[in-house]
């Protein structure tokens, strides 16, 4: 918002320093002079660390599920987002994505669970859903986020599956 306003600002000016030379070209008598002072607040980007990859651990014989708990299990995976102090900003990702058999054509579905906290204390956390809601960085800039999800590995074939995760942080 902060950058169109200023390219709206840049073009204003443009047009008057323009304006103004025109004026002063057609008539000889008058003169022009200014003192134009330009600022602008530039947004810095977002980083977002990975700290910890998330890990399923051992299946058992039988079980039809692995679940990996955001907000309580050591095995999420966990990430930190800094950027301005105090800014608000918005986060977007796919809830499920298909992931794939590296050497067949077996996939199988995953259903992530982001939770998140401005303080770095996963049992605080809460979960975050898919929808548009402003979330805050903290004083510090920084913004921490646990991974996990559920896979059904009830028909799973044997074999390493790989997808991509892609989250996306925006300001607001």
């Amino acid at each position: 918002m902060q950058l169109l306003s200023m390219k709206k600002l840049v073009t204003s000016i443009i047009f008057i320093v323009t304006t103004s030379h025109f004026l002063f070209a057609q008539e000889q008598n008058i003169q022009v002079s200014g003192d134009i002072k330009v600022s602008a607040n530039i947004v810095s980007s977002i980083d977002l660390i990975t700290v910890q990859s998330m890990t399923f651990g051992n299946v058992q014989p039988g079980q039809q599920e692995l679940y990996v708990n955001p907000i309580n299990s050591i095995n999420a995976g966990f990430m930190i987002a800094t950027g301005n102090p105090e800014a608000a900003f918005r986060l977007t990702y796919l809830p499920e994505i298909v992931l794939t058999q590296v050497d067949g054509t077996s996939t199988l579905t995953f259903m992530y669970e982001i939770s998140g906290n401005s303080i770095e204390n996963q049992s605080t956390s809460e979960l975050l859903d898919t929808e548009n809601r402003s979330i805050q960085f903290s004083l510090e800039g920084r913004y921490y986020f646990w991974i996990g999800g559920r896979i059904n590995i009830t028909n799973a074939v044997p074999g390493n599956y790989e997808g991509d995760f892609t989250i996306e942080i925006d300001y607001i």
